[in-house]
């Protein structure tokens, strides 16, 4: 009589001896499903590895050359291919121009330095379709694309090869074709597909990204030449001319004090005496604006910071604006909170700062309007003000108001679009900040802040 071993590890024959044969083979075949299902998903989670890696070099890819370098690597690597190379349409759109190419000797490459982009090869039907092509065998080559076959047949160095070929689209619009080649016939796995469609999807949207790059590096590096050469030549005409305008200025005034205006023979040589002064003093004051544009950008701007009353400076502000605004028939006030603060600020300069803005106030306001200008206290601030009646400023030119060289399109604002630039630059010397509010149709405000004075 047959015995059996008792417990859980005596027990396990009988067990199995009870299982059928049909329940076994069910058993290995959920086994394998399970080993199946787990490969998959450590492919997948391989994948997905390889894709965060990607984008990661991709997005710290600073030319095109490198980028090109990644994706062929990448791709390389990730599904067992030999060769690779990437190709860019030509602005023309009928040549694809080798960017990068991996793994060939230098004589091979430069045989595909530049190809057709032509729907009888392989990479051209690709740019043209801006679809995929696998091709699995060299026969298949053979059977798609015949001419090209016989073009590159003596240059196939294995009996079989397999490619895949994709476009790198960006903007809704083929860029290139990155190709891989394996050096042996074979079937591309759907997994190595999707891997390589995302590939080339994000590598079409970093080039995009870089060629953004590249164009407004490119607009950055001119408008910051330009720049330079016109400060070089606004530096340069300012100083040449203050010797000779003093001269004119001199003569000018020379001629009023020598002619009475009165003198019916020499009254007209007075009144060109006066048209030339009077211009030779607006010159000069350009040239001071280019000197200070110049002081400010350079950080050489000379501020010497004293107790003052805002009162004061409005008073001053007054002096020499209210006859200005009285002759273009405009109403000029003047006002002030009360005993306000004194400020540490350089008077000079901030009556300076009034004038760059009541000049433009002045200028656009029509006449039979007003100008007011003021002070009150905000925190630990005096905020003066400099308000209007003319046409107002739209809302998205108020951001560049105080740009240098900055010119609204409304043609009530002329100039050389200096005079805001250098009023920051001021307001911004003696710490403060400058702004303005405005609204079509309803007149500007424009405000500057200094600092109270703390002793």
């Amino acid at each position: 009589m047959a015995t059996t071993t008792s417990g859980p590890e005596g027990d396990r024959p009988s067990q199995l001896a009870e299982v059928s044969p049909e329940r076994l083979v069910e058993l290995e075949q959920r086994a394998r499903a399970l080993e199946s299902e787990l490969a998959r998903r450590r492919s997948v989670e391989e994948r997905l590895s390889q894709l965060l890696e990607v984008t990661g070099d991709f997005a710290a890819a600073t030319s095109r050359e490198d980028l090109a370098r990644v994706a062929i690597e990448r791709g390389i690597a990730a599904v067992g291919a030999t060769y690779g190379g990437i190709w860019l349409l030509d602005p023309s759109g009928m040549h694809l121009d080798m960017l990068a190419i991996s793994s060939l000797p230098e004589g091979d490459a430069a045989r595909w330095s530049r190809v057709a982009a032509t729907t009888d090869v392989p990479i051209g039907l690709v740019a043209k379709t801006g679809e995929p092509l696998f091709i699995e065998t060299l026969d298949d080559y053979r059977a798609q694309f015949p001419e090209s076959f016989e073009r590159i047949q003596s240059t196939i160095s294995r009996p079989q090869l397999a490619y895949a070929m994709l476009p790198l689209v960006g903007n809704g619009a083929v860029l290139g074709v990155i190709s891989l080649t394996y050096e042996d016939a074979r079937r591309i796995e759907p997994g190595d597909r999707t891997f390589l469609a995302i590939l080339a999807r994000q590598c079409g949207l970093a080039l995009v990204r870089l060629r953004l790059h590249e164009v407004e590096r490119a607009a950055r590096h001119e408008a910051e030449e330009a720049t330079r050469a016109r400060e070089e030549i606004l530096s340069v005409v300012s100083h040449d001319l203050r010797n000779p305008l003093g001269t004119i200025m001199m003569g000018a005034s020379t001629l009023l004090q020598a002619f009475d205006a009165s003198d019916p023979k020499l009254g007209r040589v007075h009144t060109v005496a006066q048209r030339i002064h009077r211009q030779s003093e607006r010159m000069a004051r350009l040239i001071e604006d280019l000197v200070d544009f110049a002081g400010i950008q350079n950080g050489q701007l000379a501020i010497a910071r004293t107790p003052h009353k805002p009162a004061a400076i409005i008073a001053q502000t007054n002096e020499l604006f209210e006859p200005l605004a009285s002759e273009r028939g405009l109403v000029f006030l003047a006002a002030s909170e009360g005993e306000l603060p004194s400020i540490e600020c350089d008077a000079e300069r901030a009556v300076q700062i009034f004038a760059s803005l009541l000049t433009n106030a002045i200028k656009v306001t029509p006449r039979g309007g007003s100008i007011s200008i003021g002070a009150q206290p905000v925190a630990n601030d005096i905020v003066f003000y400099v308000r209007d009646t003319g046409p107002g400023i739209a809302a998205d030119e108020l951001p560049s108001l105080f740009e240098r060289f900055w010119r609204s399109k409304h043609p009530q604002y002329k100039g050389a679009g200096l005079g805001l630039s250098i009023a920051r630059g001021l307001v911004e010397a003696h710490g403060g900040r400058i702004w303005a509010e405005s609204e079509p149709g309803a007149g500007s405000t424009f405000f500057f802040s200094l600092t109270q004075n703390q002793n």
